[in-house]
This record gives structure tokens, C-alpha cells and sequence, in this order.
């Protein structure tokens, strides 16, 4: 059995009506779930879940407008403050501490938002190679822009030529390197289930550039926090240390 082959998959309804596919496993104590990076779905985090569930019930989400999760035409259901309401339906109502969140990128950025709306509610939130958002408000505005202008391209190449695109960047070289050819092809295929529509969107509402920043809301944040990254992304590592020195109960 390959890791990940018990999480069955089912699709939920969110409080706003969006309909996002989830890969869950029961199990006892609190509930881990975890939430996937731009382009990718929540099977991506399975080989992690399994890992640490140490038999906690698990669940990952193919976040709006990704993996076979909705994918509406309409903005408003791509904004963090829907995703945040959208995740936090489908978690459901649970007692304070029984909860813990292991978001990567987007997902962490997703992570991190949900904990700054309830900063006392959740066990611990993991990070992964993720930033609490953009502060300075020019440099937010570039990167909306830059998001925006990302977007129309998505729509105008397609759904495989951009995920071609994407995975060719410098970034993601290491992560390359670590597979074989048909390992690649199944990374490829499984995230161009995303729609074009999905990922452009996905951007404008839910982009680094569009997202409110929550690096003021982590002193207030109860929920231990940890911060991780890559050793060879400088960037991330710089961000991963800020994040647990601002952080009420930080690690990096």
C-alpha cells in the first residue's frame, strides 16, 4: 500500500455554497489538516500527513479553484477572507485546541490567516515556505499587479502550457531533480486537473499580492507556531526566523 492509499476522497460543501473535494482518514484525538500550495491539491500533502498523523484523523483540501474542488467563475469566492470561511466549514464545529494546521505556500499563507481570525483556537499551525502576507503597501500593490497580469496569462496559454511554465521555474529546480520521468509526468498531470479559470482566480483574490498581511496578528496568535523552510530558499529562511521571533509561541 503506497502512503496516502487510506484517505478517502469526498466532496463538502462550504458555507458559501462552494463545493471542495477533501482526501480524509479518521482516527482519534485532534484533527490535523493540511493545506496545499498554489497550482498543486491536497493529495500532494498526503505522504506528510501520513507521516506525522501518529493515527490522528487527518484531512487535505483541494482549495478553491484547485484539484477538482469548484472552480467559479465569480471573484468573491477566491478572496482569503472567503478561503478562511470556506476551510474553516469544512473543519467544522470543534472545541478550541483540537485543531492543527499544516499549510504549504499558498497554504500556509491560508494557515496563517485562519489563525489570525481565531488566534485562540487552534493547536499549533505549521508553516511551510510561507510569508504572513506583503506590509509594505507599494510593494503589495507591485505584486498584485504582477499576480493580476500572471493571471490573464494563465488564461491566455492554458492550463498545461502554464503548469509547463511553472514547474520550469529556477524554484522548483531542486524539486526536478528529485524525480524521474514518469514521477515528473504524474506531478504534470495531477496539477493540470486545476482549470485555468481556477488558478487565475485562485491568484487574483488569493495571491500574495491580494492577501491582507497577518504579520501584526502573530504576537496575538495563542497557537504554537512553526515556522519551516528550505535551507537553500534564503528568502523563506529569513521569513520562517521573523515569523517565529514576532510569533506569541514561535519555532523556525
Amino acid at each position: 500500500m503506497t502512503k496516502g492509499d487510506d484517505f478517502a476522497e469526498r466532496s463538502i460543501v462550504a458555507v458559501d455554497g462552494t463545493t471542495l473535494a477533501v482526501r480524509e482518514v479518521s482516527g482519534e484525538g485532534s484533527l490535523i489538516v493540511g493545506l496545499h500550495g498554489f497550482t498543486g491539491s491536497g493529495e500532494d500533502l498526503l505522504p506528510l500527513l501520513q507521516a506525522v498523523r501518529a493515527g490522528r484523523p487527518c484531512i487535505a483540501v483541494d482549495v478553491v479553484g484547485h484539484g477538482v474542488s469548484d472552480s467559479p467563475d465569480h471573484h468573491e469566492s477566491y478572496s482569503m477572507a472567503a478561503v478562511v470561511d470556506q476551510v474553516l466549514s469544512i473543519v467544522g464545529p470543534r472545541q478550541p485546541s483540537s485543531v492543527h494546521l499544516v499549510g504549504y505556500s499558498m497554504g500556509g499563507r491560508i494557515a496563517l490567516s485562519m489563525g489570525a481570525r481565531a488566534p485562540w483556537y487552534f493547536s499549533s499551525i505549521t508553516s511551510l515556505s510561507a510569508t504572513p502576507g506583503v506590509e509594505d503597501p507599494t510593494k503589495r500593490a507591485a505584486r498584485h499587479e504582477a499576480d493580476l497580469a500572471l493571471a490573464d496569462h494563465i488564461e491566455s496559454v492554458g492550463v498545461d502550457a502554464f503548469i509547463d511554465e511553472w514547474l520550469d521555474k529556477d524554484l522548483f529546480a531542486p524539486y526536478r531533480a528529485t524525480l524521474e520521468g514518469a514521477q515528473l509526468q504524474t506531478t504534470i498531470a495531477k496539477r493540470c486537473r486545476s482549470s485555468a479559470a481556477g488558478l487565475a482566480n485562485s491568484l487574483r483574490g488569493t495571491g500574495t499580492g491580494a492577501m491582507p498581511p497577518v504579520w501584526n496578528s502573530l504576537g496575538s496568535l495563542r497557537s504554537p507556531l512553526l515556522a519551516i523552510a528550505g535551507a537553500l530558499d534564503s528568502t523563506y529562511v529569513s521569513l520562517a526566523e521573523r515569523m517565529a521571533e514576532g510569533a506569541y509561541d514561535g519555532r523556525a
